[in-house]
Formats: structure tokens, C-alpha cells, sequence
């Protein structure tokens, strides 16, 4: 997924080029989200060496999940969220903080997902073919995008098997249930905040006139819906903060007037290069700030965050929240909260670099080993692994690139 847009204030640049780049790189989950604005002092401005530790555990980190995704490619046929996109979109991420990846790696997964989906062509078109629904693949897409080369008008390539998937996500859309969820394995497969939240971020990529038809509709239905658990919040909030993004957009596309590279031809009507209005902008921004205070306000004692209220901590739930936060309001990375959060994750860590999360699904497949620690409980330990990776690295961006 692509960096994200620090500032939810919306205002416009004086080009559409110059706005389609930056909201484009907007529009998508993980992948390299950006930081600022400095409210509280934590003690990785007081202390660099703590910046270093923090990169260590991602680098750490990193090593397990590449070499499990690369032995469940050897062993398995079909794609999947643990073992394809979550480890290529926090190695991306990693890597963006500086840390190497193995391209040929990079190749293999993609390849992997590509052929799984294209051997599904006909079907595809027809709504069919997808084992998970709109979750699977939304999250085939983040991986694309995850390892997609910007073009020059800033949209990422389009590699293969992306037009099939979101001819797909298209044909299963419904008003009243805009892309739900299938199977039931919670934590990662559980929530249609999550199938909606992916499917709104590939589409405002690569499809953003059809995502525009049923914005509404999607508005109706997060309006009316509840989350319940760190899985639904985390995808509530991302989902709408792109929803945001992709609408604003979309409104500038249609409303701003390039911006004369010559100034003197401006001549004397300048108030029609003013910056637009934005319609039910500021009600987006003020409903996504609800979700963002919800989600501060249920951290733990300990600095982490629980699934479900009834459970503890762990690293599952911390990482995609901390995540989410970060990728809506970068800024919130110099808070002290989020220091806690990053601490919880430090402390947590095994020395193999992994986050163990116990499992709480009922296996539909046999089991097989991965080369992932932890056994049983090595999906969702490979997937709390990625979203903590995620979630450090976009705190590690902040004080490697700072932003004006």
C-alpha cells in the first residue's frame, strides 16, 4: 500500500496533476503511511539509540515471515491474506524505511497470487471464483500495489490479474451490504469493515468513477453499521479515511483549474484558480476523528490493544490499530500513547522476531507446517507479526523523514 496524505484539512494544491499524485499515493493501506507534527516528546527524540531498537525488531522481524511465505509458496496452491499479501505489504514497508528485501522473493509471491486468480478468469467475471469474497481479493490488490512501480501520471501499474479482481469486486457489490465477509475465522476474516475497507481502497486506486457511483450507498451502510471488535475499528477507520480521500479527489478532478505554468496568463480573473469547497468533506473529517478517539480510548494499561473486550492484549490487535491510526492521523506518532503502543510491541517480541497471538478459529484445512513459529497458532502469529511491522515502521518513519 502507498503513503498516506498527513493532513485531513483537504486543501487543495494548485494543480490536478500535482493533487492526483498525492492523493493517489493516498489511497492505499500500509505500505508506506508518512509522519508528523510534534505534540508530545517522546523517548526517541530524547534518545536516538531508541529509533535503532525499534528498526532492529522490524528487521528482526522481517526474516520469519519472508522465509514462511517463501515455504508455504512450495508447499501450496492457493493464495492467501497470512501468507502472501500481509508478509509482501510489511516487507514493503520495511523496506521503506530502509531495510533491503529480496526482490526475486518480491517476483515469487507475486507471481504466486497473480496465476492463482488468472487461472480464475471466466469466473472472476461473473462474480465467482474467489474463496473469501471481497476479503481475498482486496487483499490480492494491497499486495499488488504493494509491489507496483508508480507510473507518471502517479497510478500505480496495473500488474497482472488487478482488472479481473476488480471486475470481480465490482459484479459482487450490494447497497445494503456493500462487500461482505464469507468465512467466519476471526480475527483476520471476520469483519465486513475489513472486505469493504480493502475493496474501497482498490477501487479509489484503479476504478474511481465506479467506487464514486455507490459512495452513498457505502456512506448509508457505515452509518448504520457497528463495530464491534479491534478488527472492525481498525477497517472502519481505514476504510473511511479513504472513502474521504477518494471522494476529495474525485471532487477536484472535477472542479480545480489547472494552474498556469505561466502566472502572467492568469490576467486579471485569479479567483478562479481559488481553492474549491469541499460538499460533506468536513462531515467525513469529523466522523473519521470519532473513529480515531474511539480507538485511542481502548488502549490497555499495559500499551496494547485487545481483539474483543473480553480478551488481553496482544500483538494482532495492537498492530492493526496502531496502524490504522497512523495511516489516518500521521501525526499522532509523536503522542505519548502511541510511544506506549510501540513499547508494548518491543516488550512483547520473541527473540526470533515474531509476535505469538493464539488462535481462536476452528481450521478449515489440514495442518501443515510453514516455517513459522509457534505451530498451531502460526497463521495468526505470521499475521500479528506483519501488522506490527507495519505499525513500527510507520513509527520509524517520522524521525527518518521528517516532513515540512
Amino acid at each position: 500500500m502507498i503513503e498516506c496524505i498527513p493532513d485531513l484539512s483537504f486543501r487543495l494544491p494548485n494543480s490536478k496533476a500535482f493533487f492526483r499524485n498525492i492523493v493517489i499515493k493516498s489511497l492505499f493501506l500500509i505500505s508506506a503511511a508518512s509522519l508528523l507534527l510534534i505534540r508530545f516528546t517522546p523517548f526517541a527524540i530524547a534518545n536516538p539509540r531508541a529509533i535503532e531498537q525499534v528498526r532492529t525488531a522490524v528487521e528482526t522481524a522481517i526474516q520469519p515471515i519472508v522465509k514462511s511465505a517463501a515455504s508455504y509458496v512450495e508447499q501450496k496452491t492457493c493464495f492467501t491474506c497470512h501468507h502472501q499479501a500481509l508478509p509482501v505489504m510489511a516487507a514493503v514497508r520495511a523496506e521503506a524505511i530502509g531495510l533491503k528485501v529480496d526482490r526475486k522473493w518480491l517476483e515469487a509471491q507475486r507471481k504466486f497470487t497473480a496465476d492463482f486468480f488468472l487461472q480464475r478468469k471466466v469466473e472472476l467475471v461473473k462474480g465467482h471464483g474467489v474463496p473469501g469474497g471481497a476479503f481475498t481479493a482486496g487483499y490480492a490488490i494491497a499486495q499488488f500495489v504493494a509491489t507496483s512501480q508508480i507510473t507518471a501520471v502517479g497510478e500505480p501499474k496495473r500488474l497482472e490479474g488487478t482488472d479481473e479482481l476488480l471486475d470481480y469486486l465490482l459484479k459482487i457489490y450490494k447497497p445494503d451490504r456493500p462487500w461482505k465477509i464469507n468465512t467466519i475465522r476471526p480475527p483476520l476474516e471476520s469483519s465486513d469493515f475489513t472486505a469493504t475497507g480493502l475493496a474501497i481502497a482498490a477501487l479509489s486506486t484503479y476504478a474511481l468513477e465506479d467506487l464514486m457511483k455507490h459512495a452513498g450507498e457505502i456512506r448509508t451502510w457505515y452509518a448504520n453499521t457497528v463495530a464491534s471488535s479491534a478488527e472492525d475499528r481498525a477497517f472502519q477507520l481505514m476504510g473511511w479515511y479513504w472513502l474521504t480521500n477518494a471522494h476529495s479527489y474525485h471532487h477536484a478532478l472535477k472542479t480545480v483549474t489547472a494552474w498556469p505554468t505561466d502566472r502572467r496568463k492568469m490576467g486579471k480573473k485569479p479567483d478562479q484558480f481559488k481553492e474549491p469547497k469541499y460538499p460533506e468533506v468536513e462531515v467525513d473529517t469529523e466522523r473519521l476523528q470519532a473513529m480515531v478517539d474511539q480507538l485511542k480510548q481502548r488502549q490497555r494499561e499495559d500499551g496494547g490493544w485487545a481483539q474483543t473486550d473480553d480478551m488481553e492484549s496482544d500483538a494482532y490487535a495492537t498492530g492493526i490499530t496502531m496502524a490504522a491510526l497512523l495511516m489516518a492521523q500521521p501525526e499522532l506518532a509523536h503522542e505519548k500513547w502511541c510511544f506506549r503502543g510501540v513499547k508494548y510491541l518491543l516488550e512483547t517480541q520473541k527473540t526470533d522476531g515474531s509476535w505469538l497471538v493464539l488462535t481462536r478459529s476452528k481450521p478449515i484445512q489440514e495442518y501443515f507446517e510453514s516455517d513459522f513459529p509457534h505451530g498451531e497458532d502460526q497463521f495468526i502469529s505470521i499475521s500479528a507479526s506483519c501488522w506490527s511491522v507495519i505499525a513500527l515502521s510507520q513509527y520509524i518513519d517520522v524521525y527518518t523523514n521528517p516532513r515540512k
